[in-house]
């Protein structure tokens, strides 16, 4: 670790001998600033540690499944607390607990196929159906509580829409370039100012995430774009061909090139993490709260971490 940081740990001789005339106590704080790990790097440290601790375990993550979903799954997603939410292949909605026991179902009869969960707020659980630009708002029972007809609401056509945490919900409007939030009734509480004049081109995003008072769309072709919570561009991370994240805490996390890669949002970092196994590209890969869950071909496994 010492190697890693860049320096070699003092001994325990070398903290208790003073130097140059001064006192064991005051040599030692100046050893802790000397080694003092860089802030920005916390974060990385800590993912790793989730790596270490849950890929050292095992040579092949999926051939050692410890859990494993009843259903065929096309999608899914997972709360702050490891529930995960699944669409499956005859688009109903499951809510699981992290060990695999379900809770509710939405039946989902009418609307057709839905491509999108966001469980940002786990009490208003967003189900986007985009052939229909309808979004259905589901509790936490998976019954509706709300629901938002962007078609009927002047949208023209969007593909990135995302939960914010008081309910309402963010749309990328790509006719105007405004990134809006919008109330159940059509509302427009919040609204960016003209991306087209911002980053000097059209958008086209396709997948929208509000977390700690930050609003991230991404564009596979421009990369990640920030917001803050009014709405307003602040800047663009050169993350190209992404189609979804995670963000955990001062980290946005996502899988590309068969590896897991980890992009410090403060110090804007990039790092890759190599897995004991393959990920295909239609592979997807979420942490949550003690869990890894893994998507692919139709199987959803859970990893107790």
């Amino acid at each position: 670790m010492g190697k890693f940081l860049g320096n070699s740990l003092p001994s325990a001789s070398d903290e208790a001998m003073p130097q140059n005339g001064g006192t064991a106590s005051t040599n030692l704080l100046a050893q802790k600033r000397h080694f003092e790990v860089p802030p920005h790097w916390l974060g990385h440290l800590h993912l790793l540690l989730f790596l270490v601790v849950f890929f050292g375990k095992t040579h092949d993550c999926l051939a050692q499944t410890p859990l494993v979903f009843p259903e065929k799954t096309k999608n899914f997603t997972t709360d702050n607390l490891g529930n995960v939410y699944t669409i499956t292949a005859n688009n109903q909605v499951v809510k699981y607990t992290p060990d695999g026991q379900e809770q509710f179902r939405y039946p989902n009869r009418t609307l057709g196929e839905a491509t999108l969960l966001d469980a940002t707020n786990p009490f208003h659980l967003l189900l986007f159906f985009a052939q229909h630009q309808t979004v259905l708002t589901l509790d936490r029972t998976l019954n509706i509580s709300g629901q938002f007809n962007l078609m009927q609401m002047g949208f023209q056509r969007a593909d990135a829409v995302g939960m914010a945490s008081d309910g309402a919900l963010w749309v990328y409007d790509e006719a105007s370039f405004l990134l809006k939030k919008i109330k159940a009734d059509g509302t427009v509480v919040v609204q960016g100012n003209d991306l087209s004049l911002s980053i000097g081109r059209s958008l086209h995003p396709n997948f929208l995430l509000e977390r700690e008072q930050t609003v991230f769309v991404n564009d596979p072709a421009v990369g990640v774009l920030v917001f803050d919570i009014f709405g307003q561009y602040r800047k663009s991370l050169s993350l190209l061909g992404l189609s979804e994240f995670q963000v955990m805490d001062d980290q946005l996390v996502y899988v590309k090139d068969g590896q897991l890669w980890s992009f410090h949002l403060t110090a804007l970092l990039e790092r890759s993490f190599i897995l004991p196994f393959e990920l295909k590209p239609d592979c997807k890969l979420r942490v949550a709260n003690g869990w890894a869950f893994v998507l692919e071909g139709g199987i959803l496994t859970g990893h107790r971490i």
